[in-house]
């Protein structure tokens, strides 16, 4: 009969409420699968009750039961090894943490071991404890939807990220079950009887083994990010050299045809057109070099050396569209706060963009304004151009992948780049295109 109350009471809650902490680090229910979590709750319960029966000690009764539950995670659920030995190691660390303690507290209390186990309301009340301990987790973690994957986004780099955390929480449960174990034998003999100076002596041999494998993963884990570093810095700078090189051979083949031009007015004798040639040309040229040494003296209030050589790269693209190109860029933190390579996929694919619409314009209709600035309770970035208009109806569309506005049906990813990343720094789209003019205002509330 004792058995009988223990096993439903305690052995099946106990387990139930393990597998509910366990899936609830992956933001899982444990009620959406309730044929396999009373499969598991079952067989990890009577796997207790079975190592308890058969009088096996304590600490290799632990070990067994990290195994049952990782092998548990395998076949019931259908996880991945890393995945189920990260579930099995949660259920052991909670479960090691939690009777650590329960297990202080009473021997704070002068409470040991053997007398709890002695006397009937000691081990209701412990066990009360033990299970509202295990509730009190599931709930917080649930009630906050709790996800480990949106820290550890899937890709090589963080696969090692997470491998090194869960190496590193396997350690940790081992030191803190050896110091645990140290300071609690004394009391608690009957609980730590196999903690015997060669057993002591294989678990510090796991943990320096362990070590000696964390600091190696976290040697791949740092070449990892300064090559991911690296690349992520060096590619706007790429991508302002594809473009500046591009525009250096577009002036080439402009100035090639102006040559040509004069060249033949001046074959035919016909100097006052070559002349009047000639001096609208200059006209031009130094109305750019008006509107460049405007935006030189912008860009140098760029404290990003990734953004102002982007937006130079950008800027001298307009100069060979015949586009008139706008920069306000106020004295502010200047968006510090954000990543430089997530403000360079913003300022670029929106740049692009524009760009690219008001190519269809005739060249004296053609302009960009680009405004950077603050307020009392935001950032904003505001970009304005000249170019089609934009049906009301397809407004929300446009940031939609694959939507594009090229007859070839090539691109339909800027926006939505600039959509993505926006909204992982909360930050809002306001899109207007009216009477040829569409504007974009992205905001980010100060932090």
């Amino acid at each position: 009969m004792d058995f009988l109350l223990r096993f439903l009471l305690v052995d099946l809650p106990e387990a139930f409420l393990l597998l509910t902490i366990s899936l609830a680090f992956f933001n899982l229910s444990v009620f959406e699968k309730k044929k396999q979590a009373i499969l598991f709750s079952l067989l990890f319960a009577v796997t207790g009750e079975l190592l308890a029966w058969l009088e096996v000690p304590y600490q290799p009764k632990v070990i067994l039961m990290f195994l049952t539950a990782t092998l548990l995670f395998l076949t019931i659920y259908r996880f991945n090894t890393l995945k189920a030995v990260f579930m099995g190691t949660v259920d052991l660390g909670v479960m090691i943490l939690t009777e650590s303690i329960i297990l202080a507290i009473f021997n704070s209390q002068q409470y040991f071991l053997e007398e709890i186990l002695s006397t009937t309301m000691l081990t209701v009340f412990a066990r009360i404890f033990y299970l509202g301990m295990f509730l009190t987790i599931a709930v917080v973690l649930r009630v906050n939807k709790f996800d480990i994957h949106q820290l550890f986004r899937q890709n090589r780099l963080n696969r090692y990220l997470l491998l090194l955390i869960l190496l590193g929480s396997i350690e940790f449960l081992l030191i803190l079950f050896m110091n645990t174990s140290f300071f609690l034998r004394e009391n608690n003999s009957s609980l730590f009887a196999i903690y015997t100076p060669q057993f002591q002596m294989f678990i510090q041999l796991a943990i320096l083994a362990l070590f000696i494998v964390i600091v190696v993963l976290f040697r791949i884990y740092l070449n990892l990010t300064i090559n991911r570093v690296e690349e992520e810095t060096g590619t706007p700078y790429l991508n302002s050299i594809h473009d500046l090189f591009t525009a250096v051979r577009s002036m080439k083949h402009d100035s090639l045809n102006h040559y040509t031009a004069i060249n033949g007015f001046l074959k035919k004798d016909l100097h006052s057109y070559a002349k009047e040639y000639v001096e609208q040309l200059l006209k031009e040229t130094v109305l750019i070099e008006r509107s460049a040494d405007s935006s030189v003296q912008v860009l140098e209030q760029i404290k990003n050396p990734a953004v102002a050589s982007l937006l130079q790269s950008k800027m001298v693209v307009c100069l060979v569209e015949r586009i008139s190109l706008t920069l306000e860029i106020k004295e502010i933190t200047q968006f510090s706060q954000y990543k430089t390579y997530d403000l360079v996929k913003i300022l670029g694919n929106l740049l692009d963009n524009a760009i690219r619409a008001t190519s269809y314009e005739l060249e004296e209709n053609r302009y960009i304004l680009f405004e950077w600035g603050q307020t009392e309770d935001e950032h904003y970035l505001y970009i304005e151009n000249s170019g089609p208009t934009i049906p009301e109806n397809q407004l929300q569309e446009i940031f939609q992948v694959g939507y594009t506005t090229k007859k070839n049906g090539e691109g339909g990813l800027g926006l939505a780049i600039v959509k993505n990343v926006a909204e992982r720094y909360n930050g809002k789209i306001k899109v207007s295109s009216v009477d040829g003019i569409t504007s974009f205002r992205i905001t980010f509330a100060n932090r």
